[in-house]
C-alpha cells in the first residue's frame, strides 16, 4: 500500500505565520518577510511575488526544523515602512 501523507494519516501539518509587507515601485511588486530574516523578493505581479516569498518561507523554515532547529524568529516582527501594506499568511509545511 502506498504511505499516507501527514493529513490522511491524522497527523498534524505544521502551520506557521508569515507575515509579509508588499508595495509597489514602478510597476514592480516588492515584497519581505517581517518575521524571518533574510526573505525578500521582487515580481512583475503580487501572485508570483509571493509564490516566490512563501516557496522561500518554507525552505528556511523546513531545513530549521530538519536540523532540530527553531526558526530565527524576528520578534516583534519588523515595522512595516512608508507605502507598504502587510499580508499574513498561514504556511503550511
Amino acid at each position: 500500500s502506498l504511505p499516507k501523507s501527514a493529513a490522511e494519516s491524522g497527523a498534524p501539518v505544521p502551520s506557521f505565520g508569515c507575515i509579509v509587507y508588499l508595495s509597489t515601485q514602478s510597476g514592480v511588486c516588492h515584497g519581505r518577510v517581517a518575521n524571518l530574516e533574510g526573505i525578500e523578493a521582487s515580481a512583475p505581479d503580487q501572485r508570483r511575488l509571493l509564490g516566490q516569498i512563501v516557496a522561500r518561507f518554507k525552505a528556511v523554515v523546513a531545513e530549521s526544523l530538519r536540523d532540530g532547529d527553531e526558526p530565527k524568529w524576528i520578534d516583534p516582527p519588523k515595522e512595516k515602512r512608508e507605502g507598504e501594506s502587510k499580508v499574513f499568511l498561514p504556511v503550511h509545511l
